[in-house]
Order: structure tokens, then C-alpha cells, then sequence
């Protein structure tokens, strides 16, 4: 166990504790990410860039390579065209971080849909809305930005609602399997004072307990409250439309963890508000949860099939035949640009990696599969 780094927000944790008792997960969750005076995302001037992206504690797929975003832009069209084509038809980006993807898919979009598209670009950190707003003029799009789309009126919004890895950083609960049944993990402060610690208690509401995936004796599991309650809003904000969802996939949500500086941090209690604090998303929970509002489920299945089915090989030979191009005209220069971008391109669909993330699709008052699980065989590979 690790003494907890003193800061002014592991400080007020601690001082909370030992005045009202250990508190969820969920709840250290919330705070240690999103606490506007020390939180993860929150972090003043430290990384002028934020937590995401190359110059950040991680990156995501439409950091790594702007044909995701090309190829999501493909999808994005497709479900205009499943929708009849409606004017306004709207992007809600859920977790839009710094806008990166946003601008790709706006800038990927056909001319037709172009002149009736506008986004809602929702993101909760103040530091990630400002570099939005400096995004913006880029975007090219009428574009709205939300604090979060729970602000969004109910039924309003005919088109999609995107999130890309944003339900494995939504606050989740956890849960042990224990001879007596389930009980719930807390985070409290251990004997003497020095550490945080994780605690058993009873299960802390009826809700935790419907949702939690089936776990033997001594197993844990994240259970998503976080990743449900977000459905609750798409699904209630969208009058007919498709979600889309991309996230790390795991049995029982997997092994809790974080990133800071591209580097794992294997616990995440010993400086709240140091790195970030995820697990991988038990899908069936998702699925489960989806079909109880009545959604059309498709999938999941993995990146690297969903991106195939989009036409990332074509995209990829394209990049190929400008690197011999570029090499024919003697401009060595483009052609190693154009090589790399062929290999940061191979990243979104490499096995082990962002290839096996899952992409779930969900859709209200909509019967048409997808185009990125038309025709995918097979689910995603699940992972503890």
C-alpha cells in the first residue's frame, strides 16, 4: 500500500472520509477525475495541450490517425441516409475531448449532408471546452457546446450520437463476490491514516446490485452506472437516431488502472487527481441495459472489423499509392509522411491493441443495420 500524495484534493478526501465515512468508488471516481480545483481532467496549466493526445497522459484513435475519423465520418453518413436524409441532422460527439474528431468527421462529411449537419460537441471539463472554442473555426459546422447532453431537450435530436472511449472514464462502482454474497467496494482511509484503501460494505443501492454482473467469491467487477446512466440521456435525447459506442471491452470490467505521461498507473488511490482512473466496459451489461430501454442493439464487434467494413483498406492503399508517387517525383519528404501515416493508420486495427476495442451500435425507431457491423462476423474477444 502507498501513502497518499498530499494535495489539497486528496486532503479534502481524506478529511470527508474520516467525517462521514468511506465513500463509493464511484464517488473517489468523480472527484479524482473531474473535481474542478484538482481533478484529472481539470488540471490547470500543467499540460496546456490536456490530458489527451499526443502531447498528453494518453491518445485515443482519432489522435493516433485521422482516418479513423474519415472512416467514422463514412458511418456517419450512411446513417443520414438510413434516417431519410433530415434537416437539421445532428452530431452529438459525447466526450469530445479537444475536438480532434470532430473536425475530421466535419471535414470528411459529403456536400449534401454538410449543408443540414450540425454538431453538439459535449465535454465536461472546462480545460477541453476551451480548446474546443479554439477548434471551432476549424470545425467549419454550426456547433454547439454542452457541458454534458443531460442539458439537451428530451426527444429533440434526429441523427447519432458518437462516443469514443468515454464510457470507461464514466464513474462506476465496485463489487466482490464473498461467501455471505455480494458486497460493494469503498474507498476509505486505512488504519493510521497514511493511505487510502478499498473496504467492503454492503452494496449500496438496489440499482448497483440489479446491474452487477453475476461474480464467484473473491472476484470484482466494475459495474458501469456511469456507461447507463449515458444511455439514459442518448436515448432520451435522440427522437430517432443511432448511438454509437467505442470502448475497451472487458468480463466484469476488467483490472482497475490509469494513465499518466503514456504510462500505466496500476493504483489509482494513492494520488487522486494524478492520472486517470479507468477499467474496460463490461458490454453485456451495456447490451442488457439497452434492451431494457427498448434500443435496437447491433454488435459489438471489434475496431479493426468495424473500420474493414467502413473501407479502411482502400483508405490505406490510398495512402500507399501517394507514397509511391511521392517517391516517383523524388519528394522523399511526402513519402516518408505518407509512410507514416500508413503505419499510425495500422495502429486503429492492430490485435492486442485499439483493434479490440469494441463498437456497438444502438438505434431508437430505427430498423437498418449499420454499414460498420453489416456483414462483420463474429463478436468482439472480451478480455478480465
Amino acid at each position: 500500500m502507498m501513502t497518499v500524495v498530499s494535495t489539497p484534493l486528496t486532503d479534502r478526501l481524506v478529511r470527508r472520509i474520516e467525517r462521514s465515512g468511506p465513500i463509493t468508488f464511484a464517488d473517489f471516481m468523480s472527484l479524482a477525475l473531474y473535481d474542478r480545483d484538482g481533478g484529472f481532467y481539470e488540471r490547470g496549466a500543467e499540460l496546456a495541450s490536456g490530458a489527451i493526445g499526443a502531447d498528453g497522459d494518453f491518445v485515443t484513435s482519432p489522435h493516433v490517425s485521422p482516418l479513423f475519423g474519415t472512416l467514422l465520418a463514412r458511418q456517419v453518413g450512411e446513417f443520414d441516409e438510413l434516417l431519410g436524409a433530415p434537416a437539421p441532422f445532428t452530431v452529438i460527439e459525447a466526450g469530445a475531448g479537444d475536438g480532434t474528431l470532430a473536425e475530421v468527421i466535419a471535414g470528411s462529411l459529403p456536400s449534401p449532408l454538410r449543408d443540414r449537419a450540425a454538431f453538439v460537441l459535449a465535454e465536461r471539463t472546462a480545460r477541453h471546452r476551451a480548446l474546443i472554442e479554439k477548434r471551432r473555426p476549424h470545425i467549419g459546422l454550426p456547433t454547439r457546446v454542452v457541458d454534458d447532453i443531460d442539458s439537451l431537450e428530451p426527444a429533440s435530436v434526429d441523427g447519432c450520437v458518437l462516443a469514443n472511449e468515454l464510457l470507461d472514464n464514466l464513474p462506476f462502482h465496485l463489487v466482490r463476490g464473498a461467501p455471505g454474497g455480494l458486497v460493494e467496494l469503498y474507498v476509505g482511509v486505512a488504519a493510521g491514516g497514511a493511505a487510502l484503501a478499498l473496504l467492503e460494505g454492503p452494496v449500496s443501492s438496489a440499482g448497483v446490485e440489479r446491474l452487477s454482473p453475476p461474480v464467484h467469491a473473491g472476484e470484482e467487477a466494475a459495474v458501469p452506472t456511469g456507461a447507463v446512466g449515458f444511455l439514459d440521456a442518448a436515448a432520451a435525447t435522440l427522437r430517432r437516431g443511432y448511438v454509437l459506442l467505442i470502448d475497451y471491452a472487458a468480463t466484469l470490467g476488467g483490472a482497475v488502472h490509469g494513465y499518466r505521461g503514456q504510462g500505466v498507473v496500476a493504483d489509482v488511490l494513492a494520488n487522486p487527481g494524478a492520472s486517470d482512473v479507468t477499467a474496460g466496459v463490461d458490454m453485456d451489461v451495456v447490451v442488457a441495459h439497452a434492451r431494457r430501454l427498448g434500443l435496437r442493439v447491433w454488435g459489438p464487434v471489434a475496431q479493426r472489423d468495424a473500420l474493414a467494413a467502413l473501407g479502411f483498406a482502400d483508405q490505406l492503399e490510398m495512402l500507399r499509392r501517394e507514397q509511391v508517387a511521392s517517391l516517383d517525383r523524388g519528394r522523399g519528404t511526402e513519402a516518408v509522411r505518407a509512410y507514416s501515416a500508413r503505419g499510425a493508420a495500422r495502429l486503429l486495427v492492430e490485435p492486442g491493441g485499439l483493434g479490440d476495442f469494441a463498437v456497438l451500435c444502438l438505434g431508437k425507431d430505427v430498423d437498418a443495420t449499420p454499414r460498420c457491423i453489416r456483414g462483420v462476423e463474429g463478436e468482439v474477444r472480451t478480455k478480465r
